[in-house]
């Protein structure tokens, strides 16, 4: 949870990488199920609320950067009492963002014990969900390929795979099959053994997310221009308001990565209105790739790299651009569910230790047990080897569950949409609105109060008035009704 990082050092980049770097965390595979929610939602209820969320993203994140700058001081003011040993005058340089503070220990910092287990508690929801997706996305995007053709609204999950194979080869039941190979076979080591996305991974996954992005909006563009609309949305239909503003959550997060990206830059000179544009810029691809696969589509599917494979298009170069497409979730995500996974792990863990912290003799006995051995035999040390066999199970119970939950509700449904919209629409909120506004309400408080300095204005959001806070939770919480309103089925 410590993870102060020096951004003076050799790993400092320029400002243009560093927005370059929150484009491509933004642009995630959160955007394959836009097309659908848009045409299920309708093209002006889509643009107006994907719109909306956008801004509403961006103004969280930029108190995110607040929250940053006033970390940083608290942790100048420290080294400052520290070294001196005296209390020196605060200014504005202390604010300046140089140290790399995540959004964990920031709510250490400056929350209280209730909003602190609150705040993790959200991310963990929100990183089983995000699991779900992903153990949900790489199976069902091999199961289609492997499987007959998609394209069509008739295709039943109960419909065989091949009409040649055996009834119980079902669709859902090959998907099945691909979820326990996916985590059992194929994630499952990686968990164990720690695996972490390489520079290499890095750099492959981002020229692929590139590549399929680009490609998507060039062919659906260029079967729109050939043979017109295939599927002509309705304006809006707040019945697909919940899917919609799920994935429109999901698509935007970035907020748990703002520290790491933004403090490695070596001048942070106008970041709020840069980050403005890296939104904006993100907005308008995600139009025209949403707009695009609604109208060039006639039944957009939940993953929309799926509707590129097996189509019309029979020629060489297109069954290589199709078979990329649909392979490109399956490459990205399988490296990133190990990162997720040890991520949600850690937390559990962080999570214990801030409900039923150890005690400085329970620490000492943990100790001197190591270190004797079995050599005695009393009260104490019988407690002590209890303690460590409660750690042993809570080492073993944990990772089994964090695999073992997503997985079940990958097991459950293939619906992609429904658990991205889950996702997004409840610990997404929480992530993405309430813990940033939590964050920059109480980190305003503690520079006034315990700093006795305000926070500079080249390090202040552009959004100081408190009615942004009630504005966001008022968002939020409208959202989160319309969500469950569509999830029981209320029509309107």
């Amino acid at each position: 949870m410590q993870s102060n990082t020096d951004s003076s050092g050799s790993g400092t980049y320029s400002q243009t990488v560093g927005l370059l770097y929150v484009f491509n965390l933004i642009v995630g595979t959160g955007a394959l199920a836009l097309p659908k929610a848009f045409q299920t939602a309708g093209w002006l209820l889509s643009i107006t609320l994907l719109t909306f969320s956008a801004f509403m993203s961006y103004v969280a994140a930029t108190f995110v950067i607040e929250a940053l700058s006033v970390a940083n001081a608290v942790i100048s003011k420290r080294r400052r009492i520290e070294y001196d040993d005296v209390v020196v005058a605060d200014g504005p340089s202390t604010f300046e963002i140089a140290k790399k503070v995540e959004v964990s220990e920031m709510a250490s910092m400056f929350l209280s014990k209730v909003s602190l287990v609150f705040s993790y508690f959200a991310i963990i929801i929100y990183l089983f969900g995000d699991l779900a997706i992903y153990s949900t996305t790489v199976p069902k995007s091999a199961m289609n390929i492997v499987c007959s053709t998609i394209n069509a609204s008739t295709v039943k999950s109960t419909d065989p795979c091949h009409e040649s194979w055996p009834d119980i080869f079902s669709r859902m039941m090959v998907y099945r099959i691909f979820v326990i190979v996916f985590v059992v076979v194929v994630c499952l080591p990686m968990v164990i053994a720690g695996i972490t996305k390489t520079r290499h991974i890095q750099i492959m996954t981002t020229l692929s997310r590139w590549a399929a992005f680009i490609l998507m909006i060039s062919l659906a563009t260029m079967q729109l221009s050939s043979q017109g609309a295939a599927a002509h949305p309705p304006a809006y239909n707040f019945h697909g308001f919940g899917s919609l503003f799920g994935c429109a959550v999901y698509a935007f997060m970035c907020h748990h990565s703002i520290p790491s990206l933004i403090t490695p830059m070596r001048t942070k000179e106008n970041v709020f209105g840069k980050i403005a544009v890296v939104y904006g810029i993100v907005g308008v691809f995600y139009f025209t790739l949403s707009l695009t696969g609604a109208f060039a589509f006639e039944h957009v599917q939940d993953i929309y790299t799926l509707n590129f494979l097996h189509d019309d298009n029979t020629s060489f170069v297109y069954s290589i651009i199709d078979y990329f497409l649909a392979l490109f979730p399956i490459i990205t995500l399988t490296s990133s569910y190990p990162i997720i996974a040890l991520t949600l792990i850690n937390n559990f863990k962080v999570v214990k230790d801030i409900l039923c912290p150890k005690t400085g003799q329970e620490n000492e006995s943990l100790l001197e047990a190591d270190n004797q051995g079995e050599e005695i035999d009393t009260d104490d040390e019988r407690d002590t080897r209890n303690a460590r066999a409660e750690r042993n199970v809570f080492d073993v119970l944990v990772p089994a569950l964090v695999l073992a939950l997503p997985t079940f509700l990958s097991l459950l449904t293939d619906d992609m949409l429904l658990l991205a919209s889950v996702t997004g629409s409840f610990p997404g909120v929480a992530v993405q609105f309430a813990i940033p506004c939590l964050l920059v309400t109480a980190a305003r408080k503690h520079a006034r109060s315990v700093l006795n300095f305000p926070v500079p204005r080249k390090n202040n959001s552009p959004f100081q008035s408190p009615i942004w806070i009630v504005l966001i939770s008022s968002w939020a919480g409208f959202s989160m009704i319309m969500v469950l309103l569509n999830l029981v089925g209320v029509k309107f």
